[in-house]
């Protein structure tokens, strides 16, 4: 088997794994909503997999220019590392979006923040492993660019749950 063939594989199981869990919790089989320090087990899943993906990009992009004959070991360090951390962001979510009609929380730069992940999983993984010919440049411009709508909600949520905005 080719090496694109294994990693398509590879990324195709991290996904399933991540929505089948993700609606365990979504359900309630499994409980993460307990607290571990300040925030809950669901929070600090989505907090590593946010500080990740916020670090690991730029440096992927840093070293993409200064070793560019290492591309494919960094493609794969970056597939397959924002991939597993996206999937703490997706068990976060369906944590959140199964809490009691009482007790929903407040959709807005969480929810943008979401989307734009989803939004940069899906091009990303088109791009890797469907590629279109028509217009790469434009579908690599639109998966770079969903990284600073990322920040931006990272920011703005992180502010907004410290009561500043």
């Amino acid at each position: 088997m080719k090496i694109k063939n294994i990693d398509f594989l590879l990324a195709l199981l991290i996904i399933i794994v991540a929505a089948s869990f993700s609606i365990i919790v979504y359900l309630h089989w499994v409980g993460i909503g307990f607290f571990i320090g300040q925030f809950r087990l669901s929070h600090w899943l989505t907090i590593i997999g946010s500080s990740y993906i916020a670090i690991a990009t730029p440096i992927f992009i840093i070293l993409m220019r200064i070793y560019p004959q290492k591309t494919m070991i960094l493609f794969r360090f970056h597939i397959f590392g924002n991939l597993v951390l996206f999937a703490f962001i997706l068990i976060h979510f369906a944590s959140q979006m199964g809490r009691p009609a009482t007790n929903f929380p407040e959709l807005g730069t969480g929810l943008a923040m979401f989307i734009a992940m989803a939004l940069q999983v899906t091009s990303g993984f088109t791009q890797r492993f469907f590629p279109i010919n028509r217009n790469p440049k434009a579908l690599k411009f639109f998966h770079a660019s969903l990284i600073i709508i990322f920040y931006a909600a990272i920011m703005f949520h992180v502010l907004h749950g410290l009561g500043i905005t």
